[in-house]
């Protein structure tokens, strides 16, 4: 997004001496924070991932390892700062994902997630298109449900008397129909049926007639513990 991305702005301002990433995937985005952090612990569940971000994005301050969100080997308030960025949704029990992250963390937790708003006709293209790209991703393994709203987020942190502050960032960005359907290839290969697979996106591409697509909306949480 064209939008300041709000986790590095405030990472940049908080700039800890003990930060965990939360789902670091290819570690691009960690990287990214390392010039704001003593030291980054980033996790993900995937060895595979995590042996991608070891090679195409080390750094001297950040630890890769394979590790389950759900169950977080560090004792509680280890780090001064927890992160998350488009995580959550790709997590069953993804609740349980977030106390992990409050447990471990002695002050700040930030949370970024994608949301639904169907505002508009490319919004409406943009979820229709998710859909399949999620029937696609489930099929090939790749773990990824709804978005979560807003208020269940928030609400989460409130239950628990933990301040917070939260922002709706809006973007009516048009997206090229390739580019949202880059991955697209890669997870048909590996799914078993990838000629079915690649028919549904022609399909799908001549049903919107020239219809455009639009960026995702995100929430951003930045809570703190007292």
């Amino acid at each position: 997004m064209e939008e300041t991305d709000r986790i590095l702005e405030r990472v940049a301002s908080i700039r800890p001496d003990r930060a965990l990433d939360v789902g670091c995937g290819c570690g691009s985005f960690t990287a990214g924070l390392s010039p704001h952090c003593r030291e980054i612990t980033a996790i993900d569940s995937s060895q595979t991932l995590v042996d991608r971000c070891k090679k195409e994005n080390s750094r001297p301050n950040i630890k890769y390892l394979c590790m389950d969100g759900r169950n977080i080997r560090y004792p509680d308030n280890s780090f001064d700062l927890v992160l998350e960025r488009m995580t959550l949704h790709h997590i069953r029990d993804w609740e349980r994902a977030l106390s992990e992250m409050t447990r471990v963390s002695s002050k700040h937790i930030l949370v970024e997630e994608p949301i639904d708003d169907p505002r508009s006709e490319e919004k409406k293209n943009a979820a229709r298109a998710r859909e399949l790209l999620l029937a696609l991703q489930n099929e090939a393994g790749f773990s990824h449900y709804e978005y979560l709203p807003t208020d269940t987020l928030t609400q989460y942190f409130r239950r628990r008397e933990i301040s917070i502050e939260s922002e709706i960032i809006r973007s009516d960005k048009l997206v090229d129909f390739d580019q949202f359907f880059s991955s697209f290839d890669e997870f048909a290969e590996k799914s078993s049926r990838k000629e079915y697979w690649l028919d549904r996106l022609e399909v799908f591409r001549q049903e919107l007639d020239g219809g455009k697509l639009c960026e995702e909306d995100v929430v951003f949480i930045a809570a703190r513990k007292s």
